[in-house]
């Protein structure tokens, strides 16, 4: 989800700034106790994918498989900044995908729609295990409503199926930076300038 989570960082910066025209770059900062766990998970994910498909071992497939175990890391994270809104969406967004892959054979079943290109080769990609992370949605799929079920079509740029926990995060992302402005700092920024005496 890198591309959305890219494009939901400029729209929110840009409403950002929007609504406070005189805000400075300084105001911006985000604090997230225990940060480095995340960018270790992201680098362990994006890792155990490029292995699996260059390395399609049985004992490869053995270690690899276990790397929904930085689910648990996510949600240690969430839990140490559950007082911001953004992580509470991070927190249920991560959790109703942990449902559906738990539960589906620890890989998140994905519903390939008619709407997408290739779809038949998506299925056959899919269905014979060559995606570490995912699998094809079938009527034996447990939790289907939690499932990669919602499809963006073209004209969006990056066609793909995304859950209802994919949102929320998506959505946790947006939050993050409407909440990352210093209010200490910026609560003049939407005030009108104008002098501050008296009068005469």
């Amino acid at each position: 989800m890198i591309p959305e989570i890219v494009l939901l960082s400029l729209i929110s910066l840009s409403i950002l700034f929007i609504r406070k025209k005189r805000l400075k770059l300084s105001n911006i900062k985000i604090e997230i106790k225990g940060y480095q766990i995340l960018i270790i998970a992201a680098v362990i994910e994006l890792t155990a994918e490029f292995v699996y498909k260059n390395l399609n071992s049985s004992n490869t497939f053995k270690i690899l498989s276990f790397h929904w175990l930085i689910y648990l890391a996510i949600f240690a994270v969430t839990i140490l900044n559950f007082k911001k809104t953004f992580m509470k969406l991070l927190f249920l967004g991560t959790l109703l995908n942990f449902i559906a892959i738990v539960s589906n054979d620890f890989k998140m079943p994905v519903l390939v729609s008619e709407v997408l290109l290739n779809t038949e080769a998506k299925r056959i990609y899919l269905q014979t295990g060559q995606d570490l992370i995912h699998s094809l949605l079938t009527e034996n799929t447990k939790f289907k409503i939690l499932c990669d079920i919602f499809t963006l079509p073209s004209p969006y740029p990056f066609p793909k199926t995304i859950s209802i926990g994919d949102i929320l995060l998506l959505l946790g992302v947006f939050v993050v930076w409407q909440e990352s402005v210093n209010n200490k700092n910026s609560n003049d920024s939407d005030e009108p300038v104008g002098d501050n005496d008296n009068g005469s």
